[in-house]
């Protein structure tokens, strides 16, 4: 008796997966779960999802699962259809019994028979080490970057609610760092917060214009932003900024606020050399504006943004589970490229959740 995987029928194995998935996530609200895996499983605007399932064969049991997520991408400039793997999840008691690597052999299968042309994914430390194992190159780190932009939590933190501490805050958040004074960027573009969560034509033409400029890079459309933020149940509050010059659209940021924290969840612009900074300075100063004390952005480390976020005071945060991992097939004309760093624009909107 061993382990057999199969794959599984979206449909008819919908509890199973969904059973399989919940037990093994130990904290967290499972109606949201239950409510991300309907958007991500059935409502997937790239195409259908495909999942496999780990059957113990002495008990007839399901003991784990894995899933990929279908994502149009560019890679060097011709459109192709990836995988973003996820939703690795497998019993307690039968992790130590090679299960992971049987399930993640069954997702390559399809990669390299040309079913799909690469698979990548942003695995936690311990399932990192089984990709590697076979075959899988973790080619970079997907870091967090934060900055402080407002003193009055941190005053507040060592001395209290009071008259004091309001004062402290007052004299320091009067003097930003140099670096985000708007003397310093160009006045040609401007930022502004868009009124309406929406995504219109403009958010097609803008990723149209941008996306022979990068390597590799996931199909940022109308319809893909309008799923991954207005639709996605774990993104409860985003503001989109428009980065435009004389009411062209040159760019976007999406913001996450919670507990009063911002953070990039995606950015784009016409042309990084030119803009980035401008935009990050702006945005910089739209949440102080706001009274929000911190902002933070995760992205690839060799990234244009994080380059930029680091020359404007933001500094690395964790280190842990930060790696991305790709796969390609080796007789891929495409996998030189999908296996180096600095070929990828990536952004929280990459990820799987």
């Amino acid at each position: 008796m061993g382990i057999i995987i199969r794959e599984a029928d979206l449909r008819a194995d919908r509890k199973l997966l969904l059973e399989t998935l919940l037990r093994n996530r130990e904290h967290g609200d499972n109606e949201l779960r239950q409510q991300r895996f309907a958007w991500s499983y059935y409502q997937n605007p790239f195409g259908q999802p495909r999942a496999w399932l780990a059957m113990d064969e002495s008990s007839a049991r399901t003991i784990g699962m894995v899933a990929a997520f279908p994502r149009k991408m560019f890679v060097q400039g011709k459109q192709v259809l990836g995988w973003n793997g996820g939703d690795t999840s497998i019993d307690t008691e039968f992790r130590t019994l090679g299960v992971a690597i049987k399930l993640r052999r069954a997702v390559q299968a399809p990669v390299d028979n040309g079913e799909m042309a690469l698979l990548y994914s942003h695995p936690v430390d311990r399932m990192r080490v089984v990709l590697e194992k076979i075959g899988h190159q973790t080619i970079g780190t997907f870091a967090r970057h934060g900055a402080i932009l407002r003193l009055d939590p941190f005053v507040q933190k060592f001395v209290g609610r009071n008259a004091a501490s309001r004062v402290l805050a007052g004299v320091a958040n009067i003097f930003p760092p140099l670096q985000w004074s708007p003397r310093l960027i160009s006045r040609q573009w401007r930022l502004r917060l868009q009124p309406e969560n929406r995504f219109g034509r403009e958010f097609d033409e803008l990723f149209a214009r941008v996306a022979a400029q990068h390597a590799v890079i996931t199909v940022r459309d109308a319809e893909f932003l309008h799923w991954r933020f207005v639709q996605n149940p774990l993104v409860r509050d985003f503001q989109i900024y428009r980065f435009e010059r004389e009411e062209q659209l040159c760019g976007y940021a999406i913001i996450g606020i919670e507990s009063n924290a911002a953070r990039i969840l995606d950015c784009l612009v016409e042309d990084e050399a030119r803009m980035l900074r401008s935009m990050l300075v702006q945005l910089i100063r739209a949440m102080r504006t706001r009274r929000i004390p911190t902002l933070a952005v995760r992205a690839m480390s060799a990234s244009a943004i994080v380059r930029q976020a680091r020359q404007l005071g933001f500094w690395f945060q964790d280190r842990k589970d930060a790696g991305v991992a790709v796969y390609a097939a080796k007789n891929s004309p495409l996998a030189q490229t999908a296996h180096e760093e600095k070929h990828w624009f990536m952004t929280q909107a990459d990820r799987d959740v």
